[in-house]
């Protein structure tokens, strides 16, 4: 709809969008920068108010392509977490989830050879890849081009080629939840989701709110951790004065303290406000659901997708490398080496 009113030159006031569609929204020439908006001493933000954003949240709306200008700003954040089965694990001998991949391996492992259970159902999506290859210490792009030649992203397609062909984990059903459902029913151990789907997990595992929990994914480096950090930004488009001034209002009320907290406890997204942490109602939702303090901790070392031009087009490139080494029609050597080409 956005894009059709591109064309049409009947655009909205705003939208909620990813980076990369705010990349396509900027060459259209309809995106709006806002930094103009944010450095006007009466109606825009203060050195401190801007301080209590986590950098992580304002950076990914910085568009180094487009003279590192700011043309959204953050809206709903979570990071890619892991969800586990403390019922499933301690069948398998475990009282802890795993903090490194190789232990996340080792547990996988146990699972299977003491339970029969595989340990992991894959849900095949760029962003969840993206994470395991940051927690591993890669990178994605590097400048211009792509990174999927560096050795951090074969080491994680390698970890999901290993779990196929020793049968610790099976790539869930495209498009569906079975992921989820898999592990509300002790069918597996883990599954890796956004911090934002924590409600229907608690929802699934209701009857046992105990035997279950959420916390960063595993890290190559545990001291440097790091993991994905999701969720759509707002876009002021070039409308109207009147609405736009209008729209950086609804931003910087939506976006304010408690508003920031209001919406993440009624949503289960992160407030993406560093404040958030003194105020009594979210301290009060944590104690309710610690685990949602794990994630807002995460926000710390949340790394965004990239917000380059044509990444829309790469994260199916990346999804379809990654299905082809779980199914077993190329090796990881292969899928990376051309990921790279096509990427580019």
């Amino acid at each position: 709809k956005v894009s059709l009113s591109i064309q049409a030159r009947e655009l909205p006031a705003t939208a909620v969008g990813y980076e990369p569609m705010t990349s396509e929204y900027i060459i259209a020439g309809a995106a709006l920068p806002l930094d103009d908006y944010i450095a006007e001493p009466n109606t825009g933000l203060s050195a401190e108010e801007l301080a209590d954003f986590y950098p992580s949240v304002l950076e990914t709306n910085k568009f180094p392509q487009f003279e590192n200008k700011m043309y959204s700003f953050p809206f709903c954040k979570s990071v890619l977490m892991m969800y586990y089965n403390k019922r499933v694990l301690r069948e398998a001998g475990f009282d802890a989830p795993p903090q490194t991949w190789d232990e996340f391996l080792a547990q996988c492992r146990a699972v299977k050879s003491k339970t029969g259970k595989q340990a992991y159902a894959i849900n095949v999506d760029c962003s969840t890849i993206e994470g395991f290859i940051y927690s591993m210490g890669g990178e994605v792009v590097n400048g211009a081009v792509s990174a999927f030649d560096q050795p951090n992203v074969l080491a994680a397609f390698k970890l999901f080629d290993t779990l196929i062909k020793e049968g610790l984990a099976y790539q869930a059903p495209p498009g569906t939840y079975d992921d989820r459902e898999a592990f509300a029913h002790d069918r597996t151990a883990f599954f890796f989701r956004p911090s934002s789907h924590r409600p229907d997990a608690a929802a699934l595992m209701a009857a046992a709110p105990d035997d279950w929990g959420m916390t960063r994914i595993p890290q190559s480096d545990p001291n440097n951790p790091r993991t994905a950090l999701y969720g759509p930004n707002i876009c002021v488009f070039r409308t109207t004065d009147a609405h736009q001034k209008a729209a950086w209002g609804f931003i910087k009320h939506f976006t304010s303290p408690k508003v920031s907290v209001r919406w993440a406890i009624a949503t289960g997204y992160l407030p993406i406000r560093k404040s958030a942490a003194n105020d009594p109602d979210m301290q009060a939702f944590w104690e309710k659901w610690p685990q949602d303090r794990a994630a807002f901790d995460c926000l710390a070392f949340g790394k965004s997708q990239p917000n380059v031009v044509g990444w829309q087009q790469v994260r199916t490139l990346v999804e379809r490398a990654l299905t082809a080494v779980i199914s077993g029609l190329k090796t990881s050597e292969q899928a990376t080496a051309d990921l790279k080409t096509e990427a580019d």
